[in-house]
C-alpha cells in the first residue's frame, strides 16, 4: 500500500510541475539588449546595402527603400488610407499582415495620430497613392524594451507597405 501511495504522490507532483513549467514565461527574449538589436540591424542594413538598395532615413529615425513613387500629396492625418502591409522579424518570421485580417488584403482607415506605432506613422506619412515603400523600423520607434506579443523586447521590425489609396480628410 506504501508503494501506491509513493507512485500516486510522485504522479501528482510530477502533473504539478508539468502544469507550473507550463505556466511560466520563457524569459529568453529578456535577455535581449539594445546592442544586439543595433548589431542585428546594423548587418540587416548592411546587407541590404551591398545587394545595392539605396536606403534613406527618415527625420525620426526609420530607415526606408522607396520601392516605387506614388502620385499626388503625402498621407496626413484625417486622410482615408487604403494600405497593404506585411510585418516581418529581420530573421524573416512574418508577424502581421492586412492579409491577416482583411479578406481583400487592404486595410482602410483614417489616419490620426498616435493610432499606430511611431515608426509606422511616420513611414505612412512618407507615402503617398500608389507608393510601395520597406519600412525598417528600430525597436525605439516600435515596441521598445518591452516587445508585444509575438514582437520580443529591443527588435527591429520590417514592413513591406503599398498605399493603394489615400483620399484626402476634410480641411
Amino acid at each position: 500500500m506504501k508503494n501506491t501511495d509513493k507512485s500516486i504522490l510522485l504522479f501528482l507532483l510530477i502533473i504539478s510541475m508539468t502544469i507550473f513549467s507550463s505556466c511560466v514565461k520563457n524569459n529568453s527574449d529578456d535577455l535581449r539588449t539594445l546592442e544586439m538589436e543595433m548589431e542585428e540591424l546594423d548587418s540587416y542594413l548592411s546587407d541590404l546595402v551591398s545587394e545595392g538598395y539605396d536606403i534613406d532615413t527618415s527625420d525620426l529615425g526609420i530607415y526606408y527603400i522607396l520601392e516605387s513613387e506614388g502620385e499626388g500629396a503625402l498621407a496626413q492625418t484625417g486622410d482615408t488610407l487604403s494600405l497593404e502591409y506585411t510585418g516581418y522579424l529581420l530573421d524573416g518570421r512574418v508577424f502581421d499582415a492586412s492579409s491577416f485580417h482583411h479578406s481583400d488584403s487592404t486595410w482602410e482607415f483614417v489616419f490620426t495620430e498616435n493610432q499606430l506605432i511611431a515608426g509606422f506613422s511616420e513611414g505612412i506619412s512618407l507615402m503617398n497613392k500608389g507608393a510601395e515603400m520597406n519600412m525598417i523600423i528600430p525597436s525605439e520607434l516600435a515596441y521598445g524594451p518591452f516587445g508585444y506579443g509575438p514582437i520580443g523586447p529591443y527588435t527591429t521590425l520590417v514592413f513591406v507597405t503599398k498605399m493603394h489609396d489615400l483620399i484626402p480628410g476634410a480641411d
